[in-house]
């Protein structure tokens, strides 16, 4: 009797382990889903493809704003050597042009792609 109580909970333990293996699968499994949809999500190309005239305005306000130029009176030159960060806001505003233009450009060269497919399409 004892040692079929015994066998009995030992056969309990190993299902209870195995219950919590697969618990801990599904839950890893899970997470790594999760991971993989915030970071799809995130990704500066889906957010670009999912609301691309919003981010072509965003990049515009934001380079225009970037792009003042900011005089003070007794300043000289954008590029003098006490005012180093006109000159790294210059840099960074021409490479974020630049991204931007590039993005819009490889847009632009997709929609082009899909209406050609779609009028061949149609023509079929």
């Amino acid at each position: 009797m004892a040692k079929t109580k015994f066998s009995n909970l030992e056969k309990k333990k190993q299902e209870l382990e195995q219950e919590l293996v697969r618990i801990q699968e599904d839950l890893d499994k899970s997470i790594d889903d999760v991971k993989e949809g915030v970071s799809y999500s995130l990704d500066p190309k889906n957010i670009v493809k999912k609301y691309p005239l919003s981010v072509v305005g965003t990049s515009l306000v934001i380079g225009f704003l970037l792009g003042r130029e900011r005089k003070s009176p007794g300043s000289v030159s954008r590029y003098s050597r006490n005012d180093s960060t006109s000159a790294i806001s210059s840099e960074l505003k021409r490479i974020l042009a630049k991204k931007g233009l590039s993005m819009l450009l490889d847009y632009l060269d997709n929609k082009v792609a899909e209406l050609k497919k779609e009028k061949e399409t149609n023509r079929d």
